[in-house]
């Protein structure tokens, strides 16, 4: 008979040993990757949901844009010396009879409104009216417009110009 080494008889032993610690700290790991990949999930689709949350208002305030109407008055330089008030349908609707109005006391010089009022401006169009100052004249002031939108009633808006 031969006698067993020790090498031999504890070999099993050590490897199953090894082979127990490696599978229990792999299912540590594994449970420990499970918990956070199911954490971040939860977060993700927190996120999408706001996500969607947030897309869908945009869509709401699109929509509602694309069905109101909107004129605004603008200042506009052109050269050295030529003023220009733009007035721009920004609405989404097509509007008629835009005109604008202004306290003539609290103004420029001359404003000279020889397209009003203007029939027909589609959304995106616009149209200027030529402004004159002279020494003094402020450089801030209201143009209120007025328009009559689709629905057939009548709009307006308070437009601070700045010169």
């Amino acid at each position: 008979m031969t006698e067993n080494s020790p090498f031999v008889v504890y070999a099993p032993i050590v490897i199953s040993m090894l082979s127990l610690i490696v599978s229990i700290i792999t299912s540590f790991a594994n449970y420990r990757l499970k918990l956070r990949d199911k954490k971040r999930g939860e977060q993700l689709d927190k996120m999408q949901l706001r996500l969607h949350e947030l897309q869908l208002k945009r869509e709401e305030e699109d929509a509602e844009r694309r069905a109101s109407s909107m004129v605004e008055a603008h200042y506009v330089r052109i050269g050295l010396k030529e003023h220009r008030i733009r007035v721009s349908n920004t609405g989404g609707t097509t509007v008629t009879n835009v005109t604008c109005e202004y306290n003539e006391n609290v103004g420029p010089y001359a404003f000279i409104q020889d397209k009003e009022p203007y029939e027909r401006l589609e959304p995106g169009e616009s149209f200027d009216e030529t402004i004159f100052f002279a020494d003094g004249s402020p450089s801030k002031f209201m143009v209120k417009t007025r328009w009559i939108g689709e629905d057939g009633k009548e709009h307006g808006r308070d437009n601070i110009i700045s010169v």
